[in-house]
């Protein structure tokens, strides 16, 4: 018997990360309510011998729920649902793929600078080529699992990020902590103090003061990105530097704390 084509539902699952069986299983419970294993099977013409591995797949991913009885009945949950959690499977392993790139950058960039430098003829590579652009300081804070704390001075940059408000939202929900100084330039701004107010009210603790010196992102009190300031004072920002030294992040912390002792507490 010739295979029947998957359908649009199906193929846009698969597109998800489902496999062909397991879309053809969720795709046929979501449209007949609930259904056994064995009549699943010949719905979908998943071979007997699979359908259950299937559906056992489909249970731990959260995307359908098994009914006691006899014969066991399964449904799939709300497609609403199901789409959330493929594609925060999705959002959670890029995010770790982004971190294992910088990691991998940090520990071989300096490596590959110096052997191009060698093979140049050079007598060394500059220091500030091996450092992190400071564009990527942003995207950092996204890497927090428990806890983010930040400096912020002109041109708050990070300000601009729209998404920032529903990860504040869901670290403090799960009950993380995100602390912020920002410099007190930020005030002479309406709409900066309006997007800081935003942040506050998803959670965001902030503080103001004028000592802010660099920016920093510190996450889950194990690594941070600093900010090293140009000579020149009038750049807005220079170099940024990688830290995951135990000992080196931990007086970071230190000095964060120092700092938002004498800040005073931010209110729009």
């Amino acid at each position: 018997m010739t295979p029947t084509a998957p359908s649009s539902c199906e193929l846009a699952l698969e597109t998800l990360g489902l496999t062909p069986y397991a879309s053809r299983a969720y795709a046929a419970l979501a449209r007949v309510g609930q259904a056994t294993a064995t009549d699943l099977a010949d719905t979908t013409r998943v071979p007997r011998q699979r359908v259950y591995d299937v559906l056992s797949l489909l249970i731990d991913q959260g995307l359908v729920v098994k009914a006691a009885g006899k014969p066991a009945l399964y449904r799939a949950v709300d497609p609403v649902d199901a789409t959330a959690t493929l594609l925060g499977a999705h959002r959670d392993s890029l995010a770790r793929l982004e971190l294992v790139a910088v990691d991998l950058v940090a520990a071989l960039r300096q490596s590959w600078l110096e052997a191009r430098a060698a093979r140049r003829g050079a007598a060394r590579t500059a220091p500030a080529d091996a450092r992190l652009s400071p564009a990527r300081m942003e995207q950092w804070r996204d890497y927090a699992r428990r806890s983010v704390l930040a400096t912020a001075r002109p041109p708050f940059d990070g300000l601009a990020d729209p998404d920032w408000v529903r990860r504040v939202r869901s670290l403090t929900c799960s009950g993380g902590t995100v602390r912020c100084v920002y410099h007190a330039d930020l005030l002479d701004d309406p709409r900066l103090v309006a997007r800081a107010a935003a942040y506050a009210e998803a959670g965001e603790e902030a503080r103001i003061t004028e000592s802010v010196e660099t920016r920093m992102i510190l996450t889950d009190s194990s690594r941070a990105l600093v900010t090293v300031p140009f000579a020149d004072p009038d750049a807005s920002t220079g170099p940024v530097l990688l830290i995951d030294d135990a000992q080196a992040v931990e007086e970071l912390e230190d000095g964060f704390d120092r700092l938002w002792a004498r800040a005073t507490p931010f209110a729009a």
